[in-house]
């Protein structure tokens, strides 16, 4: 049994510490980062907790020898996860989501030979159909499992025992859940999917061409769209204007290449992402990460010293 805690200061760190999932994550709202992971896991199971204070898109791909399962604690004002469900993660080779501020999301993954149901249209994305007082109880129980590890993150390990009540507890409630829940596919709405695939494309043109990003006028031509359609589809999907949210996938991109070379200018950073305009630069990077790139890059170096 394996039980880490991780607090992070910056969303591409934090991003990095769930173990065996390949994330990348952007900072979309403006502030001072800070997030949390609760992780417990065994051979068979894993309960992981996810928080952050600030808005996050997210690109994923999980380990696909396993079911993932997502429940809610807090998820405020976004639609993708139900507070009043489980919603089953698909099968793909990239998954991406927006996280909102203040979330708080409960994750288990049980191994892909149990629960082979689970795996009905699985390249979508699946709902559980739960009776909501006993997704209350299981929820509650998961809840509390994590809250009692962070507070005694700092004290001495758990004896094995208790380790061992801990993951029979989980498994239980699994099984609990899952014993009598039927599988819901979520409805196949074209204006869901077209909405998605017009943010996922405009992310996926602005990532070719991070020197010379698309204009907006541009990105419609190439997707045969409207201003107002483009407008209303990232409004629905990520909660932010276009401009807003492209601009802070750039700017988190100029940031990950300083956490990798903080060596290099910061001229030469931000030109990589279409930044050459050093003030407007610099105005909104600090506004995006309340520091100055040139701090963040001093306290890279630092240690270097």
């Amino acid at each position: 049994m394996a039980i880490t805690l991780h607090r992070c200061l910056d969303a591409a760190e934090h991003a990095q510490r769930l173990k065996g999932w390949q994330q990348e994550a952007s900072q979309i709202e403006a502030g001072v980062f800070s997030g949390e992971i609760v992780d417990v896991s065994s051979h068979e199971v894993r309960l992981f907790r996810e928080s952050a204070n600030l808005g996050l898109y997210q690109q994923m791909h999980f380990p696909e020898c396993q079911w993932h399962l997502v429940t809610p604690v807090r998820w405020p004002g976004a639609p993708l996860f139900d507070a009043g469900t489980v919603t089953v993660l698909p099968s793909c080779d990239q998954f991406w989501s927006v996280a909102p501020s203040h979330y708080d999301l409960l994750v288990v993954s049980i191994d892909r030979g149990r629960h082979a149901w689970l795996g009905r249209h699985e390249h979508r994305l699946r709902r559980l159909d739960v009776p909501a007082a006993l997704l209350n109880q299981v929820r509650g129980q998961w809840q509390s499992m994590t809250d009692y590890l962070r507070h005694r993150a700092d004290r001495a390990p758990l004896p094995p025992a208790l380790q061992q009540s801990l993951i029979q507890q989980l498994e239980e409630s699994i099984e609990l859940l899952l014993c009598d829940t039927t599988l819901v596919s979520e409805p196949d709405v074209a204006n869901y999917r077209t909405r998605r695939y017009i943010v996922d494309r405009c992310q996926a043109l602005i990532r070719s061409r991070p020197d010379d990003p698309p204009s907006l006028m541009a990105l419609c031509g190439q997707l045969r769209i409207s201003r107002r359609t483009l407008q209303y589809s990232f409004q629905s999907e990520v909660g932010q204007s276009p401009v807003t949210y492209l601009r802070a996938l750039r700017l988190n991109a100029v940031r990950r290449s300083l956490l990798h070379d903080p060596t290099q200018t910061l001229a030469d950073a931000a030109a990589a992402q279409g930044f050459f305009h050093q003030s407007y630069f610099c105005r909104e990077y600090r506004r995006l990460f309340q520091e100055a790139p040139s701090v963040t890059r001093a306290r890279l170096l630092e240690p270097e010293r």
